[in-house]
């Protein structure tokens, strides 16, 4: 580690493109700086691109709060086929009519269901997909719990059966997965989220954001944000 990357500390965002987990670009991006002391506020699954905000040095302590804050999202869902990882990663597990569905019903549906304080029970975590197939299936998948989350709104921005695209604004994580999945059920048939966007976390979006080409530790240090109500993230390191 450079004397450099030993001193850098604050958050940045970074964009996620599809195709790669979590867990590669945050190792990526420790090994580009040399240090372990980063974490993210939020992963996204492999298929999923979008914001995500690291913290580095001192400012891990950060990663929680930032968890919390408002999140957007652009997801496509498709209508008449439910998984049994509620994505289209998993398995067909069921396939129902969906030519019935208008687009008002799903606007009411959405407007009556989730906006607000709602609570969701987590979809099949991606760590434990592999199991499905195994022997230990039964006995190492843990119970998912019902989760409170917060949304403030959720809109449609496409709508061409069986394919549709919903804008969410939410304070926080949304299990979208499930949203798309039990969102199907409501209608009387079943769908699977097929994408996903985060397009903002917090303050940073797309055009804070630092894509693989940056992630070097000059331009890193030059796009670190500090909270300014912290003096002791803001005291000169030691």
């Amino acid at each position: 580690m450079t004397a450099a990357a030993r001193n850098l500390y604050g958050v940045f965002p970074i964009y996620k493109p599809s195709g790669c987990s979590s867990s590669s670009i945050l190792k990526k991006i420790k090994s580009n700086l040399g240090t372990d002391k980063i974490a993210h506020s939020g992963a996204l699954s492999s298929y999923s691109e979008g914001i995500m905000v690291l913290g580095i040095g001192k400012a891990i302590k950060y990663v929680p709060t930032i968890r919390g804050h408002n999140r957007m999202y652009l997801i496509r869902g498709m209508l008449g086929v439910a998984t049994n990882t509620f994505d289209a990663c998993g398995d067909y597990s069921r396939v129902s009519p969906y030519k019935h569905v208008t687009e008002d019903a799903m606007r009411e549906a959405l407007n009556e269901c989730y906006v607000g304080k709602i609570e969701q029970i987590p979809p099949i975590l991606p760590s434990y997909r592999f199991l499905q197939r195994s022997k230990l299936f039964e006995t190492r998948l843990v119970p998912r719990e019902p989760c409170q989350v917060t949304i403030s709104s959720i809109d449609i921005v496409e709508f061409e059966p069986p394919s549709f695209q919903l804008h969410i604004h939410s304070v926080g994580r949304v299990y979208t997965p499930t949203l798309i999945n039990d969102l199907g059920e409501i209608l009387d048939s079943a769908a699977h989220l097929t994408h996903l966007c985060r397009v903002s976390q917090g303050d940073f979006g797309f055009k804070e954001a630092l894509h693989h080409y940056d992630w070097n530790e000059e331009t890193v240090q030059n796009n670190l944000y500090l909270p300014s109500n912290d003096p002791e993230l803001n005291k000169p390191p030691k």
